[in-house]
């Protein structure tokens, strides 16, 4: 039915076109006849078709107005993108830019439509510029490629370009549609970078100093090249891991070193501490670690810092150590001296003078017979007697002439005689082999037992003290025991003050000795050692 109508439709649009085509002819036979009701239907037909064709063009309309709105849409994303947008012909020229790329060539996009991209490129580039061309041609793929443009007003900046290469469905032609991004700041940023790294390494390297950084969470620690000289260890002896730096660590520091990388840290997260390195060779290396926990990381605890070999300045600090000491003992020992000198000097006048003036005036009393004075002659006598006596004290304490004419175990047995009998009994035992000992020695330590048996008598108290000097695995040792009542030693008046120590701590110090003093409420021992072999400074 369907098809007839159409056939019929068909047949009087044919006529109608035949009478606008031949209006003058009327012949027509009888199947060209038009019944006013075919008309009819044909131009409700009609009047149909012109309704479906006017909402066709509104529904057109519809989608063109669409399509531009969204066209306008994505021009606007296209302009102001961030990123430089350009279409290339076949030959470089530009055929389309968006206005972020008109900015970065410092130009407007009317002066750069058309102009070809190459005029942009520095000298240099060139060629890397017509391969990276060559490049999206040949693979039909995305490429990238950094280079430097030279804009019109000589500034010249670093970009990175990122293109591919399509077929202009119009024309068939080659097109390239690269995208310029500006890295010139990025790329400045790396360079001082770069010049910052080779000028610290440099630093490092002239001050003796190497890099390390650590992970906490993973018990790592990364040395840079330099660290491994400065440490006097081999890359390929060392796995990274914190418990293995530690096994090269001195055996006396290693808990020190421990507790600084694997402990809890300071609450500012900072490590710092010195510690010794025994290297393969045997020697022993004194090391600077400084350490600072870095900002940021929050995930774990990341350290940061520097290790240095302060051996050679350690070593300097030691000698002028060294030196600082032995310029006090030469100072210390040229006071001794000094005093010695005066002592002998004051002893000999005692002795040689005031000795024998006195022994002149007993011996011119005794001659004298006076009648009736006799009680007075005798009470002279005592008084002279006295006198004589302290002053051979005097001159005895001054200086020992018993230690330069018999020896020094003469000479401390001697001490221990004169002195027993003021309440205190004082035995002692010296090895007779030890007269082959230094003067300058054998005076020190004759010193100090005067010193220390002064001590017993004037504040120890003491009732009994012994006196033992022997020689023991090439020390010289000596021992001064009492049964007083004490002091405090950990109190550093009672030294320096109360037991008038400090003296024989510096005779000690010339003798480069060592002292060890006991005390309690029932007495004292006071221990010396010297060694034996030192040589003879005097």
């Amino acid at each position: 039915m369907e098809s007839k109508r159409r056939k019929n439709k068909e047949r009087i649009i044919e006529l109608l076109r035949q009478r606008i085509e031949h209006p003058d002819s009327l012949q027509m036979n009888a199947e060209a006849k038009i019944t006013e009701h075919e008309i009819s239907v044909l131009l409700n037909e009609l009047q149909v078709f012109e309704l479906e064709l006017e909402m066709q063009n509104d529904e057109l309309k519809l989608s063109y107005e669409l399509l531009e709105a969204e066209r306008l849409k994505f021009a606007g994303f296209f302009n102001q993108a961030p990123v430089g947008y350009f279409v290339l012909d076949y030959i470089g020229s530009i055929e389309e830019a968006n206005q972020t790329g008109a900015d970065l060539l410092n130009a407007t996009k009317k002066n750069i439509l058309g102009k070809r991209f190459q005029s942009f490129i520095t000298p240099n580039d060139l060629e890397n510029f017509y391969f990276f061309l060559h490049r999206m041609k040949g693979t039909g793929i995305r490429q990238n490629f950094e280079i430097k443009l030279s804009l019109h007003n000589e500034q010249e900046i670093y970009t990175r370009m990122e293109g591919v290469a399509v077929i202009n469905t119009t024309s068939g032609k080659i097109q390239y549609y690269i995208t310029v991004v500006d890295t010139t700041e990025s790329r400045i940023a790396q360079q001082l970078l770069v010049e910052t790294s080779q000028r610290l390494k440099l630093t490092l390297s002239a001050s003796s100093t190497g890099t390390w950084t650590m992970e906490m969470s993973r018990n790592r620690i990364f040395l840079d090249d330099f660290s491994y000289t400065v440490l006097g260890i081999d890359t390929w002896d060392f796995d990274g891991t914190v418990q293995r730096f530690i096994t090269f660590v001195h055996p006396d520091d290693q808990q020190l070193v421990r507790a600084a990388f694997l402990g809890p840290q300071q609450g500012d997260g900072r490590i710092e501490l010195e510690f010794r390195i025994e290297t393969q060779s045997g020697a022993i290396k004194e090391i600077y670690a400084l350490g600072q926990q870095v900002e940021g990381a929050e995930t774990h605890a990341f350290f940061a810092g520097i290790l240095m070999d302060i051996t050679p300045r350690k070593e300097l600090s030691r000698q002028a150590e060294n030196a600082q000491e032995e310029k006090q003992k030469l100072i210390l020992a040229a006071t001794f001296e000094a005093q010695e000198r005066e002592r002998d000097r004051i002893s000999s006048a005692l002795h040689d003078s005031i000795c024998q003036i006195l022994y002149g005036i007993k011996l011119n009393f005794q001659n004298l017979k006076v009648a009736g004075k006799t009680a007075e002659m005798q009470n002279v006598n005592k008084l002279l007697d006295q006198a004589i006596q302290e002053t051979r004290e005097i001159s005895y304490e001054l200086t020992p002439s018993v230690l330069r004419d018999f020896g020094f175990a003469a000479g401390i047995k001697e001490i221990s005689q004169r002195f027993s009998g003021f309440g205190l009994k004082i035995h002692a035992e010296v090895e007779d082999d030890l007269d082959t000992l230094p003067g300058e020695t054998q005076l020190y330590l004759f010193r100090v037992v005067q010193e220390l048996v002064n001590n017993c008598i004037k504040h120890a108290q003491a009732k009994i003290a012994e006196i033992n000097i022997f020689t023991e695995d090439g020390w010289l040792m000596l021992v001064v025991r009492d049964n007083g009542k004490g002091f405090d030693v950990e109190n550093e008046q009672a030294w320096l003050k109360g037991s008038g120590l400090r003296g024989i701590k510096n005779r000690i110090v010339l003798l480069n000795g060592e002292i060890k003093v006991e005390s309690n409420s029932s007495g004292t021992k006071t221990t010396i050692s010297v060694k034996k072999d030192r040589p003879n400074d005097g």
